[in-house]
């Protein structure tokens, strides 16, 4: 039995965390993506042409990290970068056939960890928590935008 401290309310985020992460990294292995990297193939999915610039702001990642990421799924064949015809500095980003067909594997493996984490919720319960969340995560980034650091 794990200890759980009232006091610490930070555990059993920390442990939810640690849970999904762990059965993405096993169900997203065999298509080479990680815990991290495969909701670019989600969001590129829904929004076509997107650039890396788009995906930072999403994210909540620094543009270092998206970069390697975006090569990373160029190279395994499920992105692919279209200059932008007025700034060339601006890649704009399109999933290939191949990135395609990932999209129900990876809608499954994101269900069954979110059904790891939160299968024993009720309804109503999954139904606060993803906004409680969210609105937790983007007042974080706010302030840390207010005050000048971005990305730490």
């Amino acid at each position: 039995m794990a200890f759980i401290s009232n006091k610490d309310h930070v555990q059993g985020i920390s442990i939810l965390s640690r849970i999904i992460q762990t059965d993405l990294k096993r169900s997203l292995r065999p298509y080479g993506l990680n815990e991290n990297n495969y909701f670019f193939i989600f969001f590129v999915n829904d929004h076509p042409g997107a650039t890396q610039d788009d995906l930072t702001k999403t994210m909540f990642l620094d543009h270092s990290t998206i970069t390697r990421a975006v090569i990373k799924l160029v190279q395994l064949g499920y992105l692919e970068r279209h200059l932008d015809e007025q700034d060339k500095r601006v890649s704009h980003l399109y999933l290939t056939p191949q990135g395609q067909q990932l999209q129900r594997p990876l809608y499954e493996a994101t269900k069954h960890a979110e059904e790891l984490a939160f299968g024993n919720l009720t309804v109503e319960e999954r139904r606060l928590i993803q906004p409680l969340l969210l609105k937790s995560a983007l007042s974080h980034e706010r302030e840390k935008e207010k005050n000048g650091s971005k990305y730490n």
